[in-house]
């Protein structure tokens, strides 16, 4: 049966952590839960008092499943359709189960070995607040540290990706389970940034963004690095998800693997 989780807080996720953190695909729906000021709505599936699935909604035209195999995928289906008109991500071995037409596929990849990095990202933490107002602030002479590059104006620019990207991460930010690692130069200027949430002994690289004057430079590679350092990795699950086949080879370049992929689609009505 179906229930609605009612009165969300910081610590649903890590109450439901043992029940779904065995495989990527229920870590990257719990991480959903992470942020729970942005959910719109979570419900618990339990069969004779087993928690076996996990529905969680957000922004109101997303949701996000996962499901242990006692589960009842008729009634996961049957739920989601009623939800209506919704992009589902959910695990690729259950899309058929529960009725649902897949159209683009998400790659989970773990980090497999140590990154490698020959510059030291920062730390940014104050509660995280001023690495957003130092990405957004106007630019500066930067001389980088590829010795390939002299000294150079950056031009002001638009690049919408990249704003979006900061309008996003900005509202995104979970105290207490967030870390960002940037590489910096002078007072004003963020090269590349990454942040990463954690969940106990579970990491999920959920952001990295480059100026886009700054890219091809090994940037962001050294936030990442800079991270999983953070995170002590060993022993621990470090995963990201990406659905582009150029930024999954970048990624297997540094050392992650895919483990596992979610469908997203729609259940037919």
């Amino acid at each position: 049966m179906l229930k609605i989780i009612e009165n969300l807080s910081e610590k649903t996720a890590e109450q439901l952590y043992d029940f779904f953190s065995e495989k990527p695909s229920g870590l990257y729906v719990l991480f959903a839960l992470l942020d729970w000021t942005g959910v719109d709505g979570a419900w618990l599936q339990s069969i004779d008092s087993d928690v076996t699935a996990l529905v969680v909604q957000r922004e109101q035209s997303k949701v996000y499943v996962t499901a242990r195999e006692n589960a009842d995928f008729y009634e996961l289906g049957d739920f989601i359709t009623r939800l209506g008109g919704m992009v589902i991500h959910c695990p690729a071995d259950i899309t058929e189960r529960i009725g649902m037409t897949a159209f683009s596929k998400i790659s989970l990849m773990c980090i497999e070995k140590e990154i490698e990095s020959p510059r030291k990202s920062v730390e940014i933490n104050d509660n995280l607040r001023p690495v957003f107002d130092l990405l957004t602030q106007s630019k500066q002479k930067i001389l980088t540290q590829n010795p390939n590059v002299k000294l150079r104006e950056v031009k002001k620019y638009t690049d919408r990706a990249y704003n979006e990207w900061l309008a996003r991460t900005s509202r995104g930010i979970f105290n207490g389970y967030t870390s960002v690692r940037a590489i910096k130069q002078g007072v004003n200027a963020i090269l590349s940034v990454a942040v990463a949430d954690r969940l106990k002994s579970s990491v999920y690289i959920r952001d990295v963004a480059t100026d886009n004057d700054f890219r091809r430079m090994g940037y962001a590679t050294d936030c990442i690095s800079g991270l999983c350092s953070d995170f002590k990795t060993q022993g621990e699950m470090a995963f990201l998800a990406c659905n582009d086949l150029k930024t999954e080879n970048f990624y297997k370049n540094l050392g992650f693997e895919t483990k596992e992929y979610m469908d997203l689609g729609i259940i037919e009505i």
